[in-house]
C-alpha cells in the first residue's frame, strides 16, 4: 500500500468498523437482506432502525422522503449496504449506547454494468438523504501512509475510539467526520479500522465535500415513537410478534409489504422456496440484459470449480399476483460457505 501511495498510483482510505451486522437494502419492493437470507428478524431490525433513522433526519416530513427514497432505489436498482449496530442482535465486543447503523457502499445496477460508488459519491448520496456516514481519512503520501502504520502498530492494542480518532486526525492529508459519532452511539471499544486502496481523484472529491457542513436533523423535537430496545422488551416472548411490531413502527411509507416475513395469499413464508431446477432453468435461459448475463457467468463458474456455496432460490411474493406460467419471479439466495471461495473465485477471474 505505501509503495502504491508513494508512486502515485492510488490513495490510502480508513475508515472505523463499527461493530454490528451486514444489512442490505433495496427498497420496499426490492427488499431487505442480512445473514445471507431475507424476512428474519435481522431485516426486520434493519427496516426499523433506518426507519427511525429517517424520522431522527427529515421530522414531519419522514414519510413523504422515505416514500421518495424508496422510489429512486427502486427506478435505478440501487442497493444499500450499511452496518447495523443494535443491542437486540447480539454483542460484538460492547453493547452499544445507541441502535443504530452506518452506510458502508451503495451499488447501482441501473441498466448497464453494476456501479459501486466510490466513498465521495456514497458521502453525497448519504448527504442527500440525511443518512449516517462514516469517518474516513485518507493518506495521499509516503510520510502520511508510512505514518498511518506506525500509529496502527502503536495503537491496535490498546487504542480507544478516542485516541485512534485523534491520531488518525493528525497524521491524515484529508479527514471528513462522520454524522456518527462512534464514541457517542457505541462507545470506546473500537473493533478495528478498514483500509483500502482508492483512486487518487478521492482526495480530490473528498477536498471538496469536506469544506460542505453536514445536513441538519430536523427530528429532534418529534416523536419518534417506542424505541428498538422497549419493541424488543415487549415482545420478548415471541419473535413472529417482535418482527410485527418493528415492521408497523417503521411505517408502511417505508415497509408497506410484509409478505417476505409472513407471506402472501394463503402462502406462509416457510413454502417460499421454490423447486431446485430453478437455478438449472436460469443457467440455460438467455440472457436479456447484462446484469443477468454476469449473474449466469458467475453461477456457472462457482459451479464448475465447485465452490463452496449453496444456490436458493424463493418464491417473490411481493410479485405473486402477477405470476404466470411465461412470466415466474424468484430471488435467489447465493449462501457462501467457506471464505476461501471468494479467494479461488478472484483467483479464476484472473
Amino acid at each position: 500500500m505505501i509503495e502504491m501511495v508513494s508512486q502515485g498510483l492510488a490513495t490510502m482510505e480508513v475508515t472505523l468498523k463499527h461493530s454490528g451486522s451486514l444489512f442490505m437494502y433495496a427498497g420496499n419492493r426490492g427488499g431487505a437482506y442480512a445473514k445471507n437470507s431475507f424476512g428474519n428478524i435481522y431485516t426486520a431490525v434493519g427496516v426499523f432502525v433506518l426507519g427511525r433513522l429517517f424520522r431522527e433526519a427529515w421530522g414531519r416530513e419522514a414519510p413523504k422522503m422515505q416514500a421518495e427514497f424508496n422510489d429512486c432505489l427502486e427506478k435505478n436498482r440501487i442497493s444499500i449496504s450499511m452496518e447495523l449496530v443494535t443491542a437486540v442482535l447480539g454483542d460484538h465486543g460492547q453493547r452499544p449506547k445507541d441502535d443504530y447503523a452506518v452506510i458502508t457502499a451503495v451499488t447501482e445496477l441501473g441498466h448497464g454494468k453494476p456501479q459501486f460508488y466510490s466513498t465521495p459519491k456514497l458521502i453525497e448520496f448519504c448527504r442527500k438523504w440525511r443518512l449516517p456516514t462514516n469517518h474516513v481519512w485518507l493518506f495521499s503520501t509516503r510520510k502520511s501512509a508510512t505514518s498511518f502504520f506506525a500509529a496502527y502498530d502503536a495503537l491496535c492494542e490498546e487504542g480507544t475510539a478516542t485516541s485512534v480518532c485523534k491520531v488518525l486526525g493528525e497524521i491524515a492529508d484529508i479527514s471528513v467526520r462522520g454524522s456518527k459519532d462512534h464514541v457517542i452511539v457505541q462507545g470506546e471499544i473500537l473493533e478495528g479500522l478498514v483500509a483500502r486502496i482508492v483512486s487518487r481523484e478521492s482526495s480530490v472529491q473528498m477536498e471538496v465535500l469536506r469544506n460542505f457542513q453536514q445536513p441538519s436533523l430536523d427530528g429532534g423535537d418529534s416523536d419518534l415513537g417506542l424505541s428498538l430496545r422497549e419493541i424488543y422488551a415487549a415482545n420478548r416472548s415471541d419473535e413472529k410478534q417482535q418482527i410485527k411490531a418493528l415492521l408497523e413502527n417503521a411505517g408502511s411509507s417505508l415497509c408497506s409489504d410484509h409478505c417476505d416475513w409472513f407471506g402472501n395469499s394463503g402462502l406462509d413464508a416457510q413454502s417460499r422456496n421454490a423447486d431446485r431446477s430453478v437455478v438449472t432453468h436460469f443457467l440455460q435461459a438467455h440472457p436479456m440484459d447484462y446484469a443477468t448475463k454476469k449473474l449466469q457467468e458467475m453461477i456457472r463458474l462457482m459451479k464448475k470449480r465447485n465452490l463452496p456455496a449453496a444456490f436458493k432460490c424463493y418464491w417473490n411474493y411481493q410479485k405473486i399476483d402477477s405470476l404466470s406460467n411465461d412470466n415466474l419471479y424468484y430471488k435467489m439466495v447465493i449462501h457462501v460457505h467457506k471464505d476461501s471461495a471468494f479467494r479461488r473465485y478472484q483467483q479464476e477471474m484472473r
